[in-house]
Order: structure tokens, then C-alpha cells, then sequence
């Protein structure tokens, strides 16, 4: 089994791993660098959306012979609670079927929401408040905000899990 990532970022793509060699040991996972064709900090559940679902078809449109493509996007909501943060993950297979689900997410503290609406990432944001680098390349926000706790893969393994439940039960999800 051949599986695309859009993206080559290792907590991305170790998430999928660790989900999809629970049900296929047989099993190669392949990064590959595809635009998600939405702004670098989408702020909306539908343009998160349309980001995964681009990376997704990215992946299996660019790795010959793959049987699933995954997009996974980071976005920001707007809630009547605050500025919630997760990530939307898209599985597509070669026939063009779709799962979605999503990772656990949290509320933004205001100040970084303050520097997204000045125009920074998430990531941004967060290596200039916590004196980090590259936050999201590690443990990532959901690590350092939990302290270790739920890590950027641990989180997105969740999601990852949800999309593929598509796949896992097709006699329901017909």
C-alpha cells in the first residue's frame, strides 16, 4: 500500500504512519510538497477544508501508483467562545472517495490572535511569544501549550484516524 502525504512535514506524515500501519502493515508513506491553494493561515472551517482536500488530491494525483492521498490543514475558528485552532484532515482514495475528520483543538490565547490578524501564522505567532523556532516542524503548538501532553503528531492521529474510518467501514459509508 501506497500512501501520499501533501506535505512534507514529519509530524504529518509520522501521523499517518502511525494510523495507517495499524490497518495496512504493508505499508510506504510518501511526503511530497503540494500547494493547499487557501491563504497560509486559513481562518475559516471551509477554507481549512478546502486546503486538506487540496493537499489530499496533490498527493495522490502526484505519487504514481499511491492507493490514498491525505491533506491535513491547520486552520482557526471563530466561535462565540473565542478563536479555536485545529486541524482538518482529508483522505481520498484512487476512486475519489473522501473521508474528513479532525484533530482535538483549543482556544487561542488573544495575543495570538492579536499577531494573526497583524498578518502571522499561527506559528508565527507563537515562536515570537514563546521564543521558539519552527514551532510546528516539533512538538508543536498543541505540545507546547499542553506542556508534552498531546504533541502536533499526537493530535493530527486523532484526525487521521476519524478520515480513514471512511475507508475502514465502507458498508456504512456508502
Amino acid at each position: 500500500m501506497l500512501v501520499a502525504v501533501g506535505s512534507t512535514n514529519k509530524t504529518k506524515i509520522n501521523a499517518v504512519r502511525f494510523v495507517f500501519r495499524k490497518h495496512f502493515p504493508v505499508l510506504k508513506v510518501t511526503g511530497i510538497q503540494v500547494s493547499s491553494g487557501v491563504s497560509e493561515q486559513p481562518l475559516t472551517e471551509i477554507e481549512t477544508y478546502r486546503g486538506a482536500l487540496n493537499r489530499a488530491r496533490g498527493g495522490i494525483n502526484q505519487i504514481k501508483y499511491a492507493d490514498f492521498g491525505v491533506g491535513i490543514e491547520g486552520g482557526l475558528h471563530q466561535h462565540e467562545f473565542g478563536w479555536f485552532e485545529h486541524s482538518l484532515v482529508v483522505i481520498i482514495n484512487k476512486l475519489g472517495k473522501i473521508g474528513v475528520g479532525a484533530s482535538g483543538g483549543l482556544v487561542l490565547p488573544d495575543q495570538v490572535i492579536k499577531r494573526i490578524h497583524q498578518g502571522e501564522t499561527l506559528e508565527q505567532a507563537i515562536d515570537h511569544l514563546f521564543g521558539t523556532e519552527k514551532i510546528g516542524e516539533s512538538i508543536g503548538m498543541f505540545g507546547l501549550m499542553t506542556k508534552g501532553v498531546v504533541t502536533r503528531t499526537s493530535g493530527m492521529v486523532h484526525g487521521v484516524a476519524f478520515a480513514l474510518a471512511t475507508f475502514l467501514h465502507p458498508q456504512v459509508y456508502s
